[in-house]
């Protein structure tokens, strides 16, 4: 092996203090000890060793563990007996982390013994901070790549991806568990294919928002595998790479229940409990809606308002079950007798209102919807194990004037009703 052969060691101070690289000399004794004899001016400021090290060894010099360190790298280039070249780091005087590439090489007298040692230590910091950077972004990618996976395929909301023509991409595990669909079902097909047709208007409008960057969520209904309909809350997001939109992620979830449960208490809100028949509140939705045709369709409407005659008595001699009874029947009686263009509803205790609808006079077919529901109360009503005949007396107001109000038309059927009552009851009055 060829070996660097100095019979007396000299090196050229002057060139050596212009390198910018740190230079080393050790001087090799017996055992062996690597023992201090030159550094140049950049090994000095960088190492803040200085004059103080000359003529010390490493164990004098530096703390213990790097000392052993260095003790290592040197018996090996003496072992191998050519340069041999390591990476290291310590930290300045200042503080700062520095990061070094050293090359050693073992100087031979005329003999081969080894008698020195040169290391020259070139300042890689610039090029290892750009590698540990370029390390860390490439952690934190993948580390991100993870967490969009894990976000991806864990959510318990579900999730598709859409590529920017509207087809699907991939899936969560979501989808599959809320609607039955599993890869080989949505891959490759439009999204919107399993949205109920009324509503994929909606379904692309939300779409085409998100690829211009604005997130919108929807209700929608869209099909599940076995092709039941299901209500889902779905927002379109965009997905941006590199700063283009190259398709759309939809997050959803089966709100299927929770629509039925709001369902049913718009129901309850909306309706009598004893009879199921539409109570006030709606019946005065109604008659909203019913003057609004008046004003722009010119459909006239009539109102029938009832009660029971003597209900009070009915309650003091056979209680409030036989009450509600007779309300029950009452009520299923006269939606017998309304057509669909007609609306019956519980104004409140045994009082109960119609409104009739048609397009054109609508005083006789009044007239002939009050005597069939004279006709229906003929038969009588099993109460505790009697037939109770009930009457009812009605009143009944037409609206035909488009400035009518509610409030106008609700007290005329009123005091039509006042009317009836005063004529001998189980009779109509018209006001």
């Amino acid at each position: 092996m060829p070996m660097n052969h100095y019979p007396s060691i000299s090196y050229d101070r002057v060139l050596m203090e212009g390198i910018r690289d740190m230079v080393f000399v050790m001087n090799v004794l017996p055992g062996p000890v690597f023992q201090y004899e030159f550094m140049n001016h950049s090994a000095s400021t960088h190492t803040g060793l200085g004059e103080r090290a000359i003529g010390k060894s490493l164990e004098a010099v530096l703390p213990k563990e790097m000392a052993v360190y260095l003790n290592q790298e040197y018996q090996r280039a003496i072992d191998i007996g050519t340069s041999i070249t390591y990476e290291d780091s310590f930290l300045t005087p200042d503080g700062e982390r520095f990061y070094s590439e050293t090359r050693v090489t073992p100087l031979h007298d005329e003999s081969g013994i080894c008698t020195h040692l040169a290391a020259v230590v070139k300042d890689v910091t610039i090029q290892k901070k750009a590698q540990e950077e370029v390390q860390t972004s490439s952690d934190l990618l993948f580390q991100n790549q993870q967490r969009y996976q894990s976000l991806f395929e864990y959510n318990l909301d579900a999730v598709l991806s859409i590529d920017t023509n509207g087809r699907i991409i991939s899936k969560n595990l979501a989808v599959e568990t809320i609607t039955g669909y599993t890869d080989e079902d949505l891959i490759g097909e439009n999204f919107y294919k399993y949205v109920i047709p009324r509503e994929i208007p909606t379904a692309i409008k939300g779409f085409e928002q998100a690829l211009k960057r604005k997130a919108k969520e929807s209700q929608l209904t869209v099909y599940d595998k076995s092709g039941q309909e299901m209500n889902i809350i779905v927002k379109f997001t965009p997905i941006i790479m590199e700063g283009v939109t190259t398709g759309v992620f939809a997050i959803f979830k089966d709100v299927t229940l929770q629509k039925q449960y709001e369902e049913k208490l718009k129901y309850i809100a909306l309706h009598d409990p004893l009879t199921d028949l539409p109570n006030r509140r709606h019946f005065d939705a109604r008659l909203e809606y019913a003057l609004d045709n008046l004003v722009h369709r010119q459909r006239h409407f009539a109102l029938l308002m009832l009660d029971i005659d003597h209900f009070k008595e009915i309650n003091d001699k056979l209680g409030h079950d036989a009450g509600d009874t007779v309300i029950k029947d009452f009520a299923t009686k006269l939606s017998h007798c309304v057509s669909t263009t007609g609306t019956v509803a519980r104004y409140g205790g045994d009082e109960f209102i119609i409104l009739l609808e048609l397009p054109a006079d609508v005083k006789q077919p009044a007239i002939k919807l009050a005597n069939l529901i004279y006709e229906k109360m003929q038969i009588p009503v099993h109460v505790h194990g009697k037939q109770i005949r009930i009457t009812t007396s009605i009143g009944i107001a037409i609206a035909s004037n488009k400035e009518t109000t509610a409030k106008e038309i609700l007290k005329q059927v009123d005091i039509a009703l006042y009317k009836a009552k005063e004529n001998g009851r189980n009779t109509y009055f018209f006001s």
